[in-house]
């Protein structure tokens, strides 16, 4: 009799667990069948020319941007928009992984649980979703782009509402190209730059590298190097744009000297830029609406002099995403804390009901207050006394830093420009990179403007 009930306890805890794993997979079909039916890999999606999208997609304001009539998948009447949002709203494909229409099949298709997403359209029930995006600041930010490749993200640092998010190339939903795969003037045309691309950041690194020396020492503002154009490193040389003579730092960010920030890197160490690098989101991703974005790189632990000193004015190995770059100038502008932007306003249900994501990475403290402070104060200072205010925008008052990052021996440069409002009642944080523009200062800059501009005049700043 022994024998048999310790035999039977195997086979009850065998039973016990089926049902329990039974159990735990019907909750799980009830909550996930829909995202589980709508993922890229099923292939009776894939065989369709359109996702069987029935949702509204709109911006801030209530324009249309994607919506379906007839059961045609059709998207906003002006090309230029339909390009502009490409990126953010997505085509009837799933080429663009990080688009709402891929990333949120399940909510726009309809899916009903019984019939799955063969359901008729009087019994679906599909979600509109409205964006925090401006259709007309997106145009804007296309426009000016013009035929360069690159990207442009403005975003609000109170709220973290994306108002602008823009990648090229770009093309439109409505007439895909037939050479799009193989004109290498729509190469990485799947790609949004903005949140899934990094580049070396130039001169824009030079504002963490300010950030380690305030944060490792506040005296570290004063300190002064002298600069005849060039410096010695480690037996090698490392070369500035002109000679600041005797600098501090606040000179040495608005010349962006090479020289004073490589020599303030070595002095400061691989443990401060390391540490400090991490603390603005390098060596991590950011997570807001269902998207992960690119993770930026920093990494000296192998650098030797010389290459820890080309890291600290953005060079070496460094890589860094346009959308890192704005959240780290929203910081600054904060007093020292992102804010992790978002792109979804909200969802609404058939029944009235609203959706929200609640897997966003969290806020994060990046420098004390006194750093942010200090550095906002030379970022002003910068566009006072060298950019020009009114070369940035007619109606916004702009801390900003601009970055030349050489990405070959034969001086191809792309073109960066990040920073921030001073305005209550406009307060944006913003990122520019333009492949192969060369100057930050002469090409990265106008966009900005322009695109400030455009966010200006739609959130009643101008």
């Amino acid at each position: 009799m022994r024998k048999t009930r310790f035999r039977s306890f195997p086979v009850l805890m065998i039973t016990l667990a089926f049902f329990v794993g039974l159990v735990y997979f019907m909750i799980n079909l009830v909550i996930h069948s829909s995202e589980w039916a709508s993922m890229p890999y099923n292939g009776h999606l894939s065989e369709s020319d359109t996702l069987e999208m029935t949702g509204t997609i709109t911006d801030r304001n209530g324009v249309i941007l994607a919506k379906t009539e007839n059961g045609e998948r059709i998207y906003n009447e002006d090309e230029d928009i339909r390009r502009a949002c490409l990126h953010v709203v997505g085509d009837n494909s799933v080429n663009i992984s990080t688009a709402i229409q891929t990333l949120y099949r399940s909510e726009l298709s309809g899916y009903n649980f019984i019939l799955g997403l063969g359901s008729p359209d009087f019994m679906k029930t599909s979600s509109d979703i409205r964006l925090t995006i401006d259709s007309e600041v997106q145009k804007a930010a296309y426009k000016a782009m013009g035929n360069y490749k690159g990207a442009v993200i403005v975003y609000n640092y109170k709220t973290g509402e994306i108002i602008c998010m823009v990648s090229t190339p770009t093309y439109d939903p409505e007439n895909i190209p037939e050479d799009i795969d193989t004109n290498s003037d729509y190469e990485g045309a799947y790609i949004n730059r903005t949140i899934s691309a990094s580049y070396p950041p130039g001169s824009t690194f030079k504002l963490i590298t300010a950030s380690a020396a305030l944060e490792k020492d506040e005296n570290n503002e004063h300190r002064e190097y002298d600069c005849i154009g060039y410096t010695e490193i480690g037996g090698k040389t490392v070369n500035c744009y002109s000679v600041s003579g005797h600098v501090d730092m606040k000179d040495a960010l608005m010349n962006s000297c090479n020289a004073y920030f490589a020599e303030l890197t070595v002095d400061i160490g691989k443990d401060s830029m390391q540490k400090q690098a991490e603390k603005m989101g390098f060596n991590s991703s950011w997570r807001f609406d269902g998207i992960e974005t690119v993770k930026s790189s920093y990494d000296v632990s192998k650098a030797d002099e010389n290459s820890l000193a080309w890291s600290g004015i953005g060079q070496y190995t460094v890589l860094e995403s346009p959308i890192n770059m704005a959240i780290r100038s929203s910081a600054i502008a904060n007093g020292g804390n992102s804010v992790t932007p978002k792109l979804i306003m909200n969802i609404d249900t058939l029944f009235g009901g609203s959706l929200k994501q609640s897997d966003n990475s969290p806020s994060k403290t990046m420098m004390s207050a006194e750093t942010a402070d200090k550095i906002k104060d030379m970022m002003d200072y910068t566009v006072e006394n060298y950019y020009g205010k009114s070369y940035f925008s007619n109606y916004l008052d702009v801390c900003a830093k601009t970055g030349t990052a050489e990405i070959s021996d034969d001086g191809i440069s792309h073109a960066w420009v990040t920073g921030f409002t001073k305005d209550e009642d406009c307060p944006l944080a913003f990122s520019v990179i333009v492949e192969k523009g060369e100057s930050g200062y002469q090409v990265a800059i106008p966009i900005a403007g322009t695109v400030l501009d455009a966010a200006a005049e739609s959130l009643g700043a101008a």
